[in-house]
């Protein structure tokens, strides 16, 4: 699911971004602050879009009363080996954005140095102009205290080449320019992997470099002086960027920067407005059709399971012939607190009663005043259906993001007898042998896998039919003259061969409980078998002594 979610939000934002341009485009903006405003709304939809769209939820059983149908899976088949498309995808991406940390931090770390090693000139509106021979082109970074860094020839330049240079570093330094950059940037590391996002932040670094002058051609009036300080520092030796802060000047955008400046754009506030409120409609649709498009996945929600009202709806067991009647009425007495303490087959096909007797036995009844009698309707369905839900247990989140890459079905696809072989194959491929069907609400389908259990828990009116051996327990001369009776209620283990291999007491008289304990411990039972191999029974055991009057 959560690599599911990543490309999901990750198609989101490229068709986001695609629409926004296209926007862009056909409202011809050429004023730089309306750009930047509509470009930062583009990246913040952008990562709020996993918070403001729709969720695609399935569904899960909210309680285990409706069994699973186990199926036998086939043995013999070969390991699964290699490593994983998406381990290696995670590993890649991991990668890249420790890659982008560490260059960060060594731009934090780098600028830190430029500042210790400049010398100082002075200070105008809060910020420190230093001179600095590491750096070929201005510089400005910091929030407290904000520096501005200026290249060693910047002393060679005209005076008003110098001003204007000066008049764009400090109206940065006014607008906390540089927050905006440090953030852009953390944006730009943890999504180094997609195109989308750098074309975004690229267009907001050439808005806002646009704006800033647009304001100081504005503030000194002097636009060729302007563009030829640009031109200045264009003709000198660049260097890498020094993220986190902006220089004066990338060369890729000298050329629309310089359009920029020598165009007149004039338009009516009347126009800027309403054409900037019909760009926020679009960037709105445009994250509704994303989400739409690609909706996201939520975990499983919890909805009741396969019964309605007295009908208990369940999957039919492997038979050789298709059941001619496939519902069975079963009369169950129920105690005041909905437990099942008994309960009694009415009609139905035979091969089927005992199944759907443990099933009813199993089932947990509304509380009521008083103990009463239920009649209940256990209907079973054809395994073929539609899947609503696939559910991996046991294992970690990336061997089941890997399963569910390699199964041969998926939710929403029907499910029959061939689908369940394949998904057995598959699954013992990576290890697990629990491969059954589970039935939930409406008559949709789960598919549960997960690795076998070494032993699993059986109510006592269940385990009580499998009893092949019993010893009829001795009652205690001592509790016979003392005039003892009650119940001795044990936790037994039963073994994969039905022999009883521990006891604990749960509760009972002290002269009631060894002679339990000895007869118990002779009991035999029926195995119990789980996907076609014996397993472990945990089950609790009543002996119940009464003296004869």
């Amino acid at each position: 699911m959560t690599w599911n979610n990543l490309l999901a939000w990750s198609l989101q934002i490229a068709l986001l971004v695609a629409v926004a341009e296209v926007a862009a485009r056909l409202l011809r903006w050429r004023v730089p602050a309306a750009r930047l405003l509509y470009w930062q709304a583009a990246l913040l939809a952008c990562l709020a879009l996993p918070l403001v769209g729709p969720w695609k939820h399935t569904s899960a059983t909210a309680s285990g009363s409706v069994s699973a149908v186990t199926i036998m899976q086939p043995a013999g088949l070969p390991a699964h080996h290699g490593i994983p498309l998406r381990e290696v995808i995670a590993v890649l991406l991991a990668a890249g954005i420790l890659v982008r940390g560490i260059w960060l931090t060594a731009g934090f770390r780098r600028l830190r140095q430029y500042r210790r090693q400049a010398r100082w000139l002075a200070s105008r509106e809060g910020a420190s102009l230093c001179l600095c021979e590491a750096v070929s082109s201005p510089v400005t970074f910091g929030f407290l205290r904000p520096v501005v860094l200026l290249p060693s020839h910047f002393s060679d330049l005209e005076l008003e080449v110098q001003e204007a240079i000066l008049c764009h570093e400090l109206l940065h330094v006014r607008r906390r320019d540089w927050l905006f950059t440090v953030g852009e940037e953390f944006v730009r590391t943890l999504f180094w992997f997609h195109p989308a996002i750098w074309w975004v932040l690229a267009e907001i670094g050439l808005a806002r470099e646009q704006e800033v002058d647009r304001q100081v051609v504005a503030s000194t009036q002097a636009r060729d002086q302007y563009v030829d300080a640009l031109l200045a520092i264009a003709g000198r030796r660049f260097q890498p960027d020094l993220a986190p802060a902006s220089p004066f000047l990338r060369k890729r955008h000298l050329k629309q920067r310089v359009v920029s400046i020598l165009e007149e754009v004039r338009m009516s506030k009347t126009r800027l407005v309403s054409s900037f409120a019909a760009a926020m409609g679009v960037l709105v649709a445009a994250c509704w059709l994303a989400s739409f498009t690609f909706p996201l996945s939520a975990a499983p929600q919890a909805v009741a399971d396969g019964s309605d009202g007295n009908v208990i709806h369940v999957l039919a067991p492997p038979t050789r012939q298709p059941l001619q009647q496939n519902t069975v009425i079963v009369a169950a007495r129920v105690d005041a607190g909905g437990n099942v303490i008994d309960a009694q087959v009415l009609a139905g096909p035979d091969e089927v009663r005992k199944l759907a007797l443990q099933h009813v036995l199993n089932s947990r009844r509304p509380t009521s005043a008083a103990e009463h009698t239920d009649q209940l309707s256990v209907v079973f369905e054809p395994e073929t259906g539609p899947l609503s839900l696939i559910s991996i247990t046991g294992v970690s989140d990336q061997v089941r993001a890997d399963l569910l890459a390699r199964l041969p079905v998926h939710e929403g696809d029907m499910l029959g007898p061939e689908q369940i072989v394949q998904v057995n194959q598959v699954a013992h491929e990576f290890g697990l042998g629990v491969v059954s069907v589970r039935l939930l609400a409406q008559s949709k389908r789960a598919l549960i896998i997960g690795a076998a259990p070494a032993s699993i828990r059986v109510g006592s009116n269940v385990q009580a039919v499998k009893i092949r051996v019993k010893t009829v327990p001795v009652y205690p001369v001592a509790a016979k003259q003392a005039g003892i009776e009650g119940v001795v209620k044990l936790q037994a283990l039963i073994g994969k061969d039905g022999t009883v291999d521990n006891l604990s007491v749960i509760s009972g008289h002290p002269l009631l409980v060894p002679s339990a304990l000895e007869a118990v411990r002779q009991w035999v039972y029926e195995p119990t078998m789980l996907n076609g191999e014996p397993v472990g029974v945990e089950t609790e055991i009543d002996v119940n002594y009464t003296l004869v009057k």
